[in-house]
C-alpha cells in the first residue's frame, strides 16, 4: 500500500483538472452562416398561388408562380413563371405573364422580364394583347411603364411603339414615342 500513500491527491487532481478544463471553455459551436449570405434567400417555394381580396369578399387580385425566392436583406422576391391576375372597376380581366419577375417590397414594383405579356379582356368579350421585353408595375399607384419596344394587338389592329406609360385604373395608355399603326 505504499505505493497508493502520497498518489491518492493525484488520482484525484487528474480528474478535477479534466472538468475544469471542460467548465473552463465557453466557446459554443459555431451556426451555419448560410442564411447571412445576401446572395441567399430566407425561403424558398413552389407552385405557389396567392389572393388579395376587396371589402366585400370577392378575389381582387390572383398571383401564381413556379417558383419563388425572397431576400430578405434585399426586400425582394424572385419570381420564376409569374401570373398575375387581376379585375379592375369595369370588370375587365388583365393577365400579366412573363418568365421572370422582381418583386421589390419597399417600393411596391413588380418587374417583370423577358418575354412580357398582358392580355385583356372584357365582359364583352374583346381582347386585347400588349406584349414587351420589361416591364414595371408600381401597386401604389397602379401604373404600368417601359422604356422598351411595345407591341399591341386586337382583332383590328397592331399597334407599335418605344416606351409606354399605362394608367390600370383609368385603362389609359400613353405612348412615349411615335406610334405605328397597321390593320389586321
Amino acid at each position: 500500500m505504499n505505493f497508493f500513500k502520497g498518489r491518492a491527491i493525484l488520482w484525484l487532481l487528474i480528474p478535477l483538472t479534466i472538468v475544469i478544463a471542460f467548465l473552463w471553455d465557453r466557446s459554443s459551436t459555431p451556426k451555419p452562416n448560410f442564411i447571412q449570405q445576401e446572395s441567399n434567400p430566407d425561403y424558398f417555394l413552389v407552385n405557389t398561388k396567392s389572393y388579395e381580396f376587396k371589402a366585400d369578399g370577392i378575389i381582387e387580385r390572383q398571383f401564381n408562380s413556379a417558383q419563388t425566392l425572397h431576400y430578405i436583406f434585399k426586400q425582394e422576391t424572385a419570381m420564376e413563371s409569374p401570373v398575375l391576375t387581376f379585375t379592375n372597376a369595369e370588370q375587365e380581366t388583365w393577365h400579366v405573364t412573363a418568365t421572370k419577375a422582381v418583386s421589390k417590397e419597399l417600393t411596391e414594383e413588380l418587374i417583370l422580364t423577358n418575354g412580357v405579356s398582358i392580355t385583356m379582356s372584357n365582359p364583352d368579350g374583346e381582347l386585347a394583347k400588349l406584349t414587351t421585353k420589361e416591364l414595371t408595375i408600381d401597386f401604389a399607384t397602379e401604373n404600368a411603364f417601359t422604356d422598351g419596344s411595345v407591341l399591341l394587338t386586337n382583332t383590328f389592329y397592331q399597334l407599335t411603339a418605344i416606351g409606354m406609360n399605362a394608367d390600370l385604373k383609368e385603362n389609359l395608355i400613353h405612348f412615349k414615342s411615335q406610334v405605328v399603326s397597321e390593320e389586321l
